[in-house]
């Protein structure tokens, strides 16, 4: 069987891009999947109350995020940092919490976002 330079170009050409598009699959749903086990992870924060006779007692209190247009209400993660990302992976804003109980206003674009605080992941869209 006699095959042509011409054909053998063609045929590797076809060989390279469905392995490209194999890898580009591949990292695709291995980006789903660890997105998935991130989000699946419980979230609690640790507060210690000291008693009268100086013994220190935790109490965990949950994380929540509260989304409400442009802005998110962070209750429980005082001291910890909310950390906004993009769908692409790019870190876009880093807000310090320095209270129980804390109302921030995200200013960003119409799309979809990543939200982390501790634990705590939530994807939410802005319109």
């Amino acid at each position: 069987m006699h095959f042509s330079l011409e054909k053998f170009c063609s045929f590797a050409k076809n060989v390279y891009l469905c392995n490209n598009y194999r890898r580009m699959r591949m990292r695709k749903n291995l980006l789903i999947i660890s997105m998935m086990a991130f989000l699946a992870v419980p979230a609690v924060a640790t507060t210690v109350v000291l008693e009268e006779h100086g013994v220190a007692e935790m109490i965990e209190e949950p994380i929540t995020l509260n989304i409400d247009g442009n802005a998110v209400t962070v209750s429980g993660a005082q001291g910890q940092k909310l950390i906004v990302v993009s769908l692409t992976g790019r870190q876009v804003a880093e807000y310090r919490i320095d209270s129980p109980a804390q109302r921030i206003e995200l200013n960003l674009t119409k799309g979809c976002y990543v939200l982390k605080v501790g634990n705590v992941v939530r994807k939410v869209s802005i319109h």
